[in-house]
C-alpha cells in the first residue's frame, strides 16, 4: 500500500538518538517453576507499543496496550476464534447455556495452575466476578460494567456460583446475547486470588497464560514463558513490551534491529518498509474514531450547534489526509463488518456554507469552545491526533466557531480528563477500538448509559440500545442496529470520522504474526525462524 505523503527517512534518522538502547532484563527474583519433558523456547521478541499501558490489569481500562499485554499472562474461560470471533475453549473446556438463556455452566480444565503454583478451581474463578463486581459496584467505567449494564441501575449480574471445584455456574439476571462472546476480552482475564488479594494486579499479574511476569511496568516490561503453561509455549523465551510514542522512532526502532515489531505503523512509513521488503500486516477496518461533543456545556445541548459542527468538518478530506488506504468514511459508529448499516442515516456532509447558516440560526453566541486532543501517540483509530485536530479546529473557525485548543498528552489522563462528568470539554477526539465481535461492544459502551464524555439524557436511547443487545442473533437484532445508527445521526452526541485500518511491521525473524482486527495477538502464535 502506497502512502500519499514523502517519506522522510533522514528526519526518522534524526530522531534514532531518542532511542534507549536495549538494557539487560533483571528477573524478580523468583525461583522458576519445575520444566517438564519439553524443551523450553530461548528467542527473545521485542515489540514496540504506540503508548504506554497505564495499568497492566485489563479490568480497570479498555486501553489496547493493557489488553496486549495482559492477554499474553490472562487466560479466559472461552477465548475468541480468530476468524470467526466466536467464544471458543480456554480455562474452561466446556460450557452449557440454559433454556432460558439465564445461566451459563462452565467445566475447567484439568490441571492449570496459576503462575503462582496455585491451582485454577471455579473458587478462583467466582473471586474474579466478585471483584469485577466490585468495581462496577464504585462507579468505575469497566467493561464488566458495560457488559453487565450496572449503570443503569438493573444489573445483569446475578451470581458466580461454585458448583464443584471443576465446574462454575454464571447466572444472569436475563438473558443477553452478547455475553459469552464479552468473556473472551482480555478484561474478564482469571488472576490468582492470591494475587488479587495483595493488590499488585495492577503491576505485577499473576494469570495462566504462556507468559509470566518478570520485571518492569507498563512502559517497559519483561515476560518469560511459563515453563508450566498448559497449552503450546511458542517460540519466544523472552518477550519484551516497549513504548515508543512517536512513528518515525518505532520505523527506526525496527530498521536498526532495536526492536522485532511494533504496532502502529504511522503513513510515512508505509512506502520506505514496502522498497525494504519488511513484512506489514493491515488489521480489516474494526474502530471508529469521532469529534465528541459534550451537550452539557452550553451551547451544544442545541441541535442546530452540533449540526453545524458537522457540516464543518470535512470528513472525507480529513480521511485522505491522515488515514491509511483502505480506511472508510465514517456515516456511522459500527464498522461495516456487522452490515448493520442505518438506512436513514442524517450525518450532514460537508458543507460549510449549510455549517455558517445553522451556526446564525442557533443560539451559539460566539463562546470558545474548548476543544481537547491528544498528543504523542497514535491509536488504533487515530494515528495523527494532533493533524486531525489541527484541520478539523480550522475548519470549525472557518465557519465562524471560536476555539480554544487543549493539547493534553496520553499519559497524563486523557481519556479520564475526557469522560470526567464535571469536566469543561466542550469538543473532544477519541475513538472505539473493537474488543469482541458483537455490536454491542460498539453500541453498549459509547451509547448504552449516561456518562461524562457525550452527556447525554436520553433513557429511550438507552432503552433502544439495551434491548437490541438482548435480542437473538438475526434480522429482528440487525434492524433495531440499524435502527439505532438512523437516530444517532439525528441526534449527533459525536460527529463520526472514520473506521480505520492499522498495520503491524515485523522483522525477518518473524514467518508468521498472529493479526487481529482487536489488536489482542497471542504472542505464543508468533513464529520465528530458526537462528542461524
Amino acid at each position: 500500500m502506497a502512502p500519499r505523503r514523502t517519506p522522510r527517512p533522514a528526519a526518522a534518522l534524526a530522531l534514532a538518538a531518542g532511542l534507549l538502547a536495549l538494557s539487560a532484563c533483571s528477573a524478580d527474583g523468583r525461583a522458576p517453576g519445575p520444566e517438564a519433558s519439553r524443551s523450553m523456547p530461548e528467542a527473545t521478541f521485542v515489540f514496540a507499543n504506540a503508548a504506554a499501558a497505564p495499568t497492566l490489569d485489563p479490568a480497570t481500562t479498555s486501553t489496547v496496550e493493557t489488553s496486549r499485554i495482559a492477554a499474553q499472562m490472562l487466560e479466559g474461560l472461552v477465548r475468541a476464534d480468530p476468524s470467526t470471533g466466536e467464544p471458543v475453549p480456554a480455562l474452561a473446556t466446556s460450557w452449557e447455556r440454559s433454556a432460558d438463556g439465564r445461566s451459563y455452566t462452565f467445566e475447567l480444565r484439568d490441571g492449570v495452575r496459576f503462575h503462582d503454583g496455585t491451582a485454577l478451581d471455579a473458587a478462583a474463578v467466582c473471586a474474579n466476578f466478585d471483584r469485577w463486581e466490585s468495581h462496577a459496584a464504585d462507579g468505575a467505567r469497566t467493561s464488566f460494567a458495560t457488559v453487565f449494564r450496572t449503570a443503569t441501575g438493573g444489573s445483569l449480574y446475578g451470581a458466580c456460583t461454585v458448583e464443584s471445584d471443576s465446574s462454575v455456574e454464571l447466572s444472569l439476571t436475563s438473558a443477553r446475547t452478547p455475553v459469552l462472546r464479552a468473556l473472551t476480552q482480555p478484561a474478564f482475564g482469571i488472576a490468582s486470588p492470591a494475587a488479587l488479594a495483595s493488590g499488585t494486579q495492577g503491576s505485577h499479574p499473576v494469570g495462566t497464560g504462556p507468559f509470566r511476569f518478570e520485571s518492569g511496568d507498563g512502559t517497559r516490561l519483561v515476560l518469560s514463558a511459563n515453563p508450566d503453561y498448559w497449552g503450546e509455549l511458542g517460540d519466544i523465551g523472552t518477550l519484551e513490551f516497549r513504548t515508543v510514542a512517536e512513528p518515525e522512532l518505532r520505523y527506526v526502532a525496527l530498521r536498526l534491529g532495536q526492536v522485532d515489531g511494533y504496532d502502529q505503523v504511522g503513513l510515512d512509513s508505509f512506502a520506505p518498509l514496502a522498497r525494504e521488503g519488511v513484512q506489514v500486516f493491515q488489521r480489516d477496518p474494526y474502530s471508529v474514531s469521532y469529534l465528541g461533543i459534550n451537550q452539557n456545556v452550553a451551547p451544544l445541548d442545541d441541535p442546530d450547534v452540533r449540526a453545524a459542527i458537522a457540516s464543518a468538518v470535512d470528513r472525507g478530506a480529513i480521511v485522505r489526509e491522515h488515514y491509511p488506504d483502505g480506511t472508510r468514511v465514517a456515516d456511522q459508529f459500527l464498522p461495516a463488518r456487522f452490515a448493520m448499516d442505518g438506512t436513514d442515516l442524517q450525518v450532514p456532509a460537508y458543507d460549510p456554507q449549510r455549517a455558517k447558516e445553522l451556526l446564525e440560526a442557533s443560539s451559539y453566541d460566539g463562546e470558545p469552545l474548548r476543544f481537547y486532543y491528544p498528543r504523542n501517540t497514535s491509536r488504533t483509530y487515530m494515528q495523527e491526533p494532533e493533524k486531525i485536530y489541527a484541520d478539523i479546529a480550522a475548519q470549525l473557525v472557518r465557519a465562524g466557531f471560536v476555539i480554544e485548543p487543549v493539547p493534553v498528552d496520553w499519559s497524563d489522563g486523557y481519556v479520564q480528563q475526557v469522560q470526567d462528568p464535571d469536566g469543561d470539554h466542550a469538543l473532544h477526539l477519541l475513538g472505539w477500538n473493537g474488543g469482541y465481535r458483537d455490536p454491542d461492544y460498539f453500541m453498549g459502551a459509547l451509547f448504552g448509559a449516561p456518562d461524562g464524555e457525550f452527556a447525554i439524557d436520553d433513557p429511550s436511547l438507552f432503552g433502544a440500545v439495551d434491548r437490541a443487545a438482548a435480542l437473538p442473533d438475526g434480522e429482528e437484532r440487525s434492524r433495531a442496529y440499524a435502527s439505532i445508527n438512523d437516530r444517532l445521526s439525528r441526534v449527533l452526541p459525536a460527529v463520526p470520522l472514520a473506521h480505520p485500518i492499522s498495520a503491524v511491521a515485523v522483522g525477518g525473524s518473524v514467518t508468521s504474526f498472529p493479526l487481529t482486527s482487536t489488536g489482542y495477538e497471542d504472542f505464543n502464535q508468533v513464529r520465528l525462524a530458526p537462528a542461524p
